[in-house]
């Protein structure tokens, strides 16, 4: 896929920061699976480097992979700020070949909802496969499908979050409505960003793959791997009904 394909809000890498800089629970789960893994570490959808920075902050070996130029251009001036070196690829993560292997491969931040169907996923979980050391662990995460929010009100409009703009121009509100393709499993989210001046100055399509419990598990054994944990949240908890977040550790079987 080119950067054509993109989700337009990924092109931006200043509105995807301030828009995103709340999201911290993360980091030190990741941090702490790459300093467990004790070698060299592959980020699949770095995007501008929110936990890759801090893992090589932490004295880790990582590198970035991303298919959008415009965030990895984004994510090189955080880490020239920050006093780290991190080697970064502009690849899709279905279509890589970088020659060696980590002994932690992890995709963070429900990136793994933007691979809608199954041939993406063999070739995702295919390339993760090649690319792991012997022991090694591919971790990532996604959301547990709400069904409250899946059946809301096709169209209907809910405020999502608010912040400011990188360009000094004021608060952005930012509005989401879906309608969910119970066929595909895909809730079509329609982002909307307005000021206070301009309405809906840009409007933004977020399509993205729900994957439930069991059928998660169920196609991380087709793929290959063993799930060897999985927490509802970043804190280690064992997952169960009514968590938010499925989180995953797995391994090749291979």
């Amino acid at each position: 896929m080119s950067n054509e394909g993109l989700i337009p809000l990924y092109r931006d890498g200043r509105h995807y920061d301030r828009m995103n800089r709340a999201v911290v629970a993360d980091i030190p789960f990741y941090v702490e699976q790459a300093r467990r893994a004790a070698g060299p570490v592959l980020e699949l959808a770095c995007g501008t480097g929110r936990v890759t920075i801090p893992i090589a902050q932490a004295g880790m070996e990582i590198v970035g992979l991303d298919q959008s130029s415009s965030m990895l251009a984004r994510l090189r001036e955080k880490a020239w700020e920050a006093g780290v070196e991190i080697p970064l690829v502009e690849a899709d993560c279905r279509d890589f070949e970088l020659g060696r292997k980590f002994a932690l491969i992890f995709m963070a931040f429900n990136s793994l909802q933007h691979l809608h169907d199954l041939t993406s996923l063999e070739a995702l979980f295919g390339n993760v496969r090649r690319h792991s050391a012997s022991g090694g662990s591919f971790v990532f995460d996604v959301f547990n499908p709400s069904v409250a929010i899946l059946s809301r009100e096709p169209g209907k409009r809910y405020r999502e979050r608010q912040y400011e703009a990188p360009d000094g121009k004021g608060t952005i509100t930012v509005e989401q409505s879906a309608v969910y393709d119970d066929a595909a499993q895909v809730n079509r989210i329609r982002w909307y960003f307005s000021r206070d001046e301009h309405k809906d100055f840009r409007v933004e399509e977020l399509p993205m793959r729900c994957f439930f419990p069991r059928e998660l598990d169920l196609l991380v054994r087709s793929l290959g791997f063993r799930v060897e944990a999985k927490f509802g949240d970043f804190e280690g908890k064992p997952f169960a009904s009514g968590d938010v977040k499925q989180v995953v550790v797995c391994s090749s079987r291979s």
